[in-house]
């Protein structure tokens, strides 16, 4: 199983800030937030910090970490920790183009309406508070599956 990590990172006005990842990679097409894998012998908190860094060029911000998840999708399973940051809203955004190839501030009522959303990340939200209830989760049709393990509050 991958250990990975994820962070939400919102603008003043409450949007999100959502990566594209580039076409030709897994989940290629699809907006996900800044993170990935957790190297060997680093710790969650510390990826992240360099995560966010090297795919969005935003660093020095307070990182609070909110739990995890077990994400189970058809190509595998990851053990995700999440993360908030508040970002002022003239916070530069650099996207490495080695790694996406677009980014976006999403206001988070429309989430479920959008279309390439990373598979679990309204459950997530939700697990978090972060958005309210809804029936199903449109980015687990595919029967992925999403499973809070711990949350921080």
């Amino acid at each position: 199983m991958i250990h990975v990590v994820g962070a939400f990172v919102f603008n003043e006005l409450g949007e999100v800030l959502l990566l594209q990842r580039h076409l030709d990679d897994l989940g290629g097409g699809q907006w996900s937030t800044p993170g990935g894998r957790v190297d060997p012998g680093e710790d969650a908190d510390t990826a992240i910090v360099r995560e966010l860094y090297e795919e969005t060029s935003i660093r020095s911000v307070a990182i609070v970490m909110l739990g995890s998840h077990l994400i189970r999708m058809p190509h595998g399973t990851v053990y995700m920790t999440s993360y908030r940051t508040l970002v002022p809203n003239d916070t530069g955004v650099v996207v490495d183009p080695e790694e996406h190839q677009a980014y976006t501030w999403l206001n988070l009522e429309s989430l479920l309406d959008e279309d390439n959303i990373i598979w679990g990340m309204p459950s997530i939200l939700r697990d978090f508070g972060l958005i309210g209830n809804f029936d199903k989760d449109p980015t687990l049709a595919d029967g992925s599956s999403v499973e809070l393990l711990e949350s921080a509050k």
